[in-house]
């Protein structure tokens, strides 16, 4: 049986989780309940919790989340309203999130290992005056178990020295504080596409905030996602990417810090099979045995 994500017994007292997941879907059945079980599976020695923000699904998206947060030990929260779009979706998500850090896990994705959230946040106390605002780690993409061109995204060293480079982390590999997603307003929700990098770009600059880049791959990001479904999306999304920076750095900064980014991206091809798979799947075939 699939065990529940729990939190140790002597964090009762806690003023509310140290981590919030965050996923978004819209008929996303096919691809969901990987990400829900990676959740569910974490093995932590904190509070955290999961909150489920659909936007209306006909697949039965809702059903698979509905099953999992009626499992003992859930901490599943769902949100269920029409939205504006994925960042629209991602704010609702920020709103209703009660943990110190917020990490976004798309209705595609999927974490690492069981222990991925331990390791990450290892050596950290929650609500330590000296946590740092961001806990950046690295993803993988592509099909999990299957040859073919993948990335191994790797979060740039040089964030945690250097601001306004234009590289930047993965939102699946970043645990942000709260009070910093906050502070910048959360997501842009009139953006489509790379709002997520637009925001991370906008707490360089506001919050100037101290990150620990921690050795581990923490996600594992499925190909096809809005942002890199064909070059029409990546070209769409660097355009957005480049208004929003525009007003406040001026065209040539702005260029600049994109071209970085664009190298950044192309630096990650691979060819194979990717590291990693969906360790949690022979778990939810017992689990779809003895249902």
């Amino acid at each position: 049986m699939i065990r529940p994500m729990h939190a140790a017994a002597d964090v009762s007292n806690a003023p509310g989780p140290f981590i919030t997941y965050v996923t978004v879907s819209l008929n996303a059945v096919r691809t969901i309940e990987d990400t829900l079980a990676s959740v569910a599976m974490q093995q932590v020695g904190f509070p955290i919790e999961h909150i489920c923000v659909d936007g209306g699904s006909t697949d039965g998206t809702r059903a698979l989340i509905d099953d999992w947060a009626s499992r003992p030990g859930s901490r599943i929260e769902r949100i269920y309203e029409p939205d504006k779009g994925l960042f629209d979706a991602m704010n609702k998500g920020l709103r209703a999130a009660r943990g110190e850090y917020v990490h976004f896990l798309n209705a595609d994705d999927f974490l690492l290992s069981a222990d991925v959230t331990e390791r990450a946040m290892r050596g950290l106390t929650q609500g330590a005056a000296d946590n740092p605002d961001l806990v950046v780690g690295d993803v993988t993409m592509g099909n999990p178990e299957q040859p073919g061109m993948w990335r191994r995204r790797r979060t740039p060293r040089v964030i945690a020295r250097r601001s306004g480079t234009g590289f930047f982390p993965l939102h699946q590999a970043m645990f942000t504080k709260r009070t910093v997603l906050e502070r910048v307003g959360g997501f842009d929700s009139k953006q489509r596409i790379a709002g997520d990098v637009s925001q991370y770009y906008d707490i360089e600059r506001v919050c100037r905030p101290s990150i620990r880049i921690v050795d581990l791959d923490i996600a594992f990001m499925r190909h096809g996602g809005v942002s890199n479904a064909n070059l029409r999306a990546v070209y769409n999304g660097s355009m957005e990417i480049f208004r929003h920076l525009r007003p406040v750095y001026g065209t040539l900064r702005s260029a600049f810090m994109l071209g970085m980014k664009t190298l950044q991206s192309i630096s990650e091809v691979r060819y194979g099979v990717p590291p990693h798979g969906r360790w949690f799947k022979a778990a939810l075939r017992e689990n779809r045995k003895s249902a």
